[in-house]
């Protein structure tokens, strides 16, 4: 089952309304063959005005994870820092260089 789920929403201003939401984007690899998954992230914010006017930004990264645990742990990482849509790239190359480092001390 392909899809995304909204994992959490945080309002971060008052005047203008501005809501983050976090998405985990859920990919099958290969349905035929095995129940493998992949897993992405996408980040939407909603900017609602008070004269009625609304922007929509979003920013969305497949098939970065293959563990479900991995991707908990990076977007409760991007929640804690109110991370935008514009900084879902860096936030992700950053977790992974991290990753990378700290794979290379446990070796």
């Amino acid at each position: 089952m392909d899809g995304e789920v909204l994992y959490e929403r945080i309002q971060t201003e008052e005047r203008p309304l501005i809501f983050l939401d976090y998405y985990i984007i859920t990919e099958n690899i290969s349905a035929d063959y095995c129940d493998l998954k992949c897993y992405g992230i996408k980040i939407q914010k909603t900017v609602i005005y008070e004269g009625g006017g609304k922007i929509v930004e979003s920013k969305q990264i497949n098939n970065v994870f293959y563990r479900y645990n991995d991707v908990l742990e990076f977007v409760k990482k991007i929640i804690v820092r109110s991370t935008e849509p514009a900084r879902l790239r860096d936030a992700v190359e950053n977790y992974i260089a991290e990753s990378i480092d700290r794979a290379k001390e446990s070796a």
